[in-house]
């Protein structure tokens, strides 16, 4: 018991450290490090490591030490997925006592570059919209000053550390507020509507074309209803990312309730339908591994200056083709 109030007691003490810390205005990357450098020096771990992953893309090592760089290129190219799953589905850390449990040492066996570990502890880091962090941690001779209960209290603290990254990911937010979506993490509407003017203004100069796609989400207040407006943010959040994964870099895309609106710079309808064609049949896909049928996409798609010489003009004619989209199919888009 005496051990365990030890443990408890560093663990606030690492807490109010963290805190004074991150209130110092500290980015991500120095939170981790802090935790890297503070969690050794406290609870002895041999080495420790943040791994992040984006949506619909492969998790990647972010932040470590004690890890060679050569076991942190092993690791990029085969991310612990199965690891990484497992802390998906679980509402705390993942503790493993390698003296009690060693019939689970094979399944974390790719994690650790150290020999006869003692204690693991692995805790996903949930943060804003889609994007997530994995700290795993071990310790060769056990992690010290802790009793039995060690768990917990590192459950605690990383519970505070993904506190603290989601405040520092909200005030990045509200300094991008003037151009960005908090929700979908696209550009917002007003922003759309500046850069469109702007676009719109150098396609004339150019003598260039320029494409618009107006698509809406279909039944989202239903599923909200169902479900939850958290359910419908999410189901929001990987739509953006399958069309920020599909755009070129300079196209500019933006969301305003249920629907989202590219400007492709450039290029002509069918290009653009190209695109288009490629978001929908991802996100179909996603939809169908989430159990998420009740949604589904239509969109419409205009060109400057093919369909109008103004930006009023323009909009309502891509609106008018997702209208008449809508009424022939659920996933139609013309």
């Amino acid at each position: 018991m005496e051990q365990y109030q030890v443990c408890k007691d560093l663990g606030y003490n690492f807490i109010s450290e963290l805190l004074e810390f991150a209130s110092q205005k500290k980015s991500v990357e120095e939170v981790m490090h802090f935790v890297n450098v503070s969690f050794e020096f406290t609870f002895g771990a041999t080495a420790i490591l943040f791994i992040y992953k984006k949506y619909n893309a492969e998790a990647k090592v972010e932040i470590s030490r004690g890890f060679s760089h050569e076991f942190e290129k092993n690791l990029n190219e085969n991310p612990p997925l199965e690891l990484l799953g497992e802390l998906a589905s679980l509402k705390k850390g993942l503790y493993v006592d390698f003296k009690k449990d060693k019939d689970k040492y094979p399944n974390y066996s790719s994690l650790l570059e150290h020999g006869n570990v003692s204690e693991f502890y692995a805790y996903e880091l949930k943060t804003a919209y889609t994007d997530s962090y994995s700290v795993v941690t071990y310790s060769v001779e056990g992690f010290k000053n802790c009793g039995g209960n060690k768990a917990e209290v590192f459950d605690t603290i990383f519970s505070v550390i993904a506190y603290i990254l989601n405040s520092n990911k909200c005030i990045q937010t509200m300094r991008d507020c003037s151009q960005i979506d908090y929700v979908s993490g696209l550009n917002n509407f007003k922003y759309f509507h500046e850069k469109l003017f702007q676009e719109m203004q150098k396609s004339a100069l150019d003598r260039s074309r320029l494409s618009i796609a107006l698509i809406s989400i279909n039944q989202l207040n239903k599923l909200n209803s169902i479900h939850g407006h958290q359910a419908g943010d999410k189901n929001i959040g990987i739509i953006a990312n399958i069309i920020k994964k599909n755009i070129r870099a300079f196209d500019v895309a933006s969301r305003y309730g249920n629907k989202f609106i590219i400007l492709f710079s450039n290029i002509v309808k069918d290009e653009a339908k190209e695109i288009l064609g490629a978001v929908f049949l991802e996100t179909r896909e996603e939809f169908k591994r989430d159990d998420m049928n009740i949604l589904s996409l239509n969109a419409g798609i205009s060109t400057f200056p093919d369909d109008g010489n103004n930006e009023r003009t323009i909009l309502d004619i891509a609106e008018g083709r997702r209208i008449d989209a809508k009424r022939k199919d659920r996933w139609m888009y013309l």
